[in-house]
């Protein structure tokens, strides 16, 4: 590129300070073309090494993790005697927003409507349960109250309870 500088330069009638100039531009422009391709060349070599290792972990995990012992996490479970047997499913959850005139037939915030029968059960029962002086459960249903329990059939326009566990307003609580 310098050479087809000089011979243009040859031909052009100009002065040596224009010349100088010139060259000088040159000099710097192959000099930054020269910085901007090695950049970039590092760059992509950099990228296929990062590409190279990162193949080669997900390579070695998959080869450890393609045992046919399964994993045993008994030795991390840690067994608490006074905590509860099981966790309960709740199906029926929300604030009370109506009471019917019998007190044992609301509606919640989510527009279920839940009856509770005589052979709803009330509260958490088992060996592991709290007191019932202890319990969150007020002794009647009221507007505002939090209710939490379960039933068969959740999708039912009036929901039969078969449990209630929580019936309680943190606002201005009864026992």
């Amino acid at each position: 590129m310098m050479s087809a500088y000089k011979k243009v330069m040859k031909q052009i009638h100009a002065s040596e300070e224009f010349k100088s100039k010139m060259q000088n531009e040159m000099m710097a422009y192959n000099k930054k073309e020269k910085r901007v391709f090695m950049k970039n060349i590092k760059l992509m070599v950099g990228s296929l090494v990062a590409c190279a290792v990162i193949a080669v972990v997900v390579l070695a995990n998959i080869n450890t993790n393609n045992n046919s012992e399964a994993i045993n996490l008994t030795d991390r479970i840690v067994v608490d005697n006074n905590a509860p047997a099981a966790s309960v499913m709740l199906n029926i959850e929300g604030y009370i927003t109506e009471v019917g005139e019998d007190g044992l037939s609301f509606t919640l915030d989510n527009g279920m409507k839940v009856v509770i029968t005589d052979n709803t059960k009330l509260g958490i029962d088992g060996p592991t349960a709290p007191a019932k002086d202890e319990q969150l459960f007020e002794p009647t249903f009221r507007v505002g109250n939090l209710i939490g329990g379960y039933t068969e059939d959740p999708s039912a326009d009036i929901v039969t309870a078969e449990v209630i566990f929580t019936n309680w307003n943190f606002e201005d609580p009864i026992r």
